[in-house]
């Protein structure tokens, strides 16, 4: 019998990892290591790994704030990247993020809200996280070149 190595608990739509986004620089230094490992190339249209904002990030910076970050980052590299909004436990920024068109939040709360929150995500072709994905977060100490190049080069632990 032949067996495929598909994750079991990732729905086909998600990408392969992503990376926590705390600002441009981030995303920047992201996309320069994914180019210099060859994951990002001039043929490439949508990127394989996708990007998480900051937690609880739509209440502190807000929606435009997010997409703005995203389209500069689109722009510059030339590809688009599945990104996710983190909504913490605000039920109304997840809800003004659907109407300003932004189709992945994550939203952590109870379980009533959430059902009516998910049902407004699905008649927008969205999706809605109730847990955060993992993500590479490229805070603290760490040398951003150094862990993302031993990222892309598939040499980081995962």
């Amino acid at each position: 019998m032949v067996m495929e190595n598909n994750p079991i608990l990732s729905p086909s739509f998600l990408p392969y990892g992503f990376f926590t986004l705390h600002d441009y620089a981030s995303g920047m230094a992201v996309c320069h290591a994914a180019q210099s490992a060859g994951v990002l190339t001039q043929q490439t249209s949508r990127a394989p790994f996708g990007f998480l904002s900051a937690p609880g990030a739509a209440e502190f910076m807000g929606v435009p704030w997010w997409q703005a970050l995203i389209r500069q980052l689109e722009q510059e590299s030339g590809c688009q990247y599945f990104h996710v909004l983190d909504c913490g436990s605000s039920v109304g920024h997840a809800v003004m993020a659907c109407t300003l068109g932004q189709k992945n939040v994550i939203l952590q709360t109870d379980s009533e809200r959430m059902a009516a929150v998910r049902v407004l995500y699905q008649t927008c072709s969205g999706h809605l996280f109730s847990v955060r994905p993992p993500s590479f977060d490229l805070t603290g100490p760490l040398s951003a070149k150094t862990h993302l190049a031993a990222y892309f080069m598939r040499s980081y632990c995962q």
